[in-house]
């Protein structure tokens, strides 16, 4: 079966869990280095990649860092060496690059990342209603949905890869701007291709959560069966733009990460929220330092709960048996090393949470194993 991981949002990146390495081998282990050129901010840099081998098939994106001069990818899986990477890499005011690279046991290889200059397309649009930004903190983010991935990558299915693009604040009445990248492939693809297109997606600068997860243009022959944006040379001014789904109530969420055995909460853990029936639809958070959380708004439906937690000793998990274990809630529990943080994290992922339009809801979530 193939490991798939996505983080939709670039945040998520730092959460794929590596191979489960010691600290005193995570420096030797196998990797390909991607070297950028002087002129290219590694901040704007973006990877995705498929690693190849006897342990099957595992993907995800490198962290974002700054002022760095490549970006270095492990390639070992369950202690595994790979055999292959595959991997689409973006930088911005660059074309979008792909690159399939065979691997050699315990190989450390650097592969250059030439930037070919791209040029840049106007889109001015009109989210209506206005309701939608009015009286909030709203930002409109664009991301490039790579459908063309899965045959890249040799899978069948899986989240679809997403690049960022822009993120912008349009006026009260709803207006906007931003400059797009012009990839002149994707534009030329037939129109019952559909080989990628633009997501604009509407979220809560403060909370990340969302109000409208994909915004569809008005004019019928530049939508895209997903709700995107097509990928076109130029645009009309002031296009229209409309929620995909309804406009919804939001209903807010609150609640702490604890451990049941000391009542010690858990803070500086991540809580993700997926959509059971919509998978772009996601929200996120922290926990603060006495282990509460706090969810804005969101929409009604069911939920998968994912939690990661870290720390710094094995025996300070707090669920020690994770094959045998479940959460009091019947959340599944993994427990790995984490190389790039240096801890032990621990994973709860519960199915099925529900969400309803009765008020405030209050959940607290317990990490120990029972």
């Amino acid at each position: 079966m193939v490991g798939w991981v996505l983080a939709i949002l670039v945040g998520m990146a730092g959460l794929l869990p590596q191979s489960a390495q010691t600290p005193k081998t995570a420096s030797f282990l196998p990797s390909v280095s991607i070297s950028l050129p002087p002129d290219i901010l590694s901040e704007t840099v973006q990877i995705s990649y498929f690693l190849l081998g006897a342990f099957g098939g595992y993907g995800g994106y490198a962290a974002q860092r700054t002022r760095v001069h490549t970006y270095e990818i492990p390639t070992m899986v369950d202690g595994k060496a790979a055999t292959e990477i595959r991997m689409i890499v973006y930088a911005s005011g660059c074309e979008i690059q792909q690159f399939v690279i065979p691997l050699a046991e315990h190989s450390r290889f650097s592969q250059e990342f030439p930037c070919q200059p791209v040029e840049t397309v106007k889109l001015s649009g009109h989210i209506v209603p206005d309701a939608l930004v009015r009286d909030t903190n709203a930002e409109l983010v664009v991301t490039y949905m790579a459908y063309w991935a899965h045959g890249f990558y040799g899978i069948a299915d899986g989240f679809v890869t997403g690049f960022h693009l822009a993120t912008v604040s349009p006026d009260a009445n709803g207006m906007f701007q931003v400059g797009l990248p012009y990839f002149r492939v994707d534009a030329e693809a037939s129109s019952s291709e559909q080989r990628a297109s633009f997501r604009l997606m509407l979220r809560d600068s403060k909370t990340g959560n969302h109000i409208a997860s994909n915004l569809e243009p008005e004019k019928q022959e530049l939508r895209l069966q997903e709700h995107g944006l097509r990928i076109r040379s130029q645009y009309p001014d002031d296009l229209i733009f409309t929620a995909a789904e309804p406009f919804l109530k939001l209903t807010p969420i609150k609640g702490k990460v604890f451990r049941s055995d000391s009542g010690e909460p858990i803070s500086n853990s991540y809580i993700l929220l997926t959509s059971e029936t919509d998978k772009a639809r996601h929200f996120d958070t922290r926990t603060h330092e006495k282990g509460e959380y706090l969810f804005g708004g969101i929409p009604a439906g069911n939920y998968t709960v994912s939690i990661y937690a870290w720390f710094p000793k094995r025996s300070e998990v707090p669920c020690q048996n994770p094959l045998e274990q479940k959460t009091v809630d019947g959340g599944d529990i993994t427990v790995e090393w984490q190389w790039k943080s240096q801890a032990f994290m621990e994973t709860v992922k519960l199915k099925g949470f529900s969400i309803e339009f009765d008020g405030e809801n209050v959940k607290d979530f317990d990490l120990v194993g029972r």
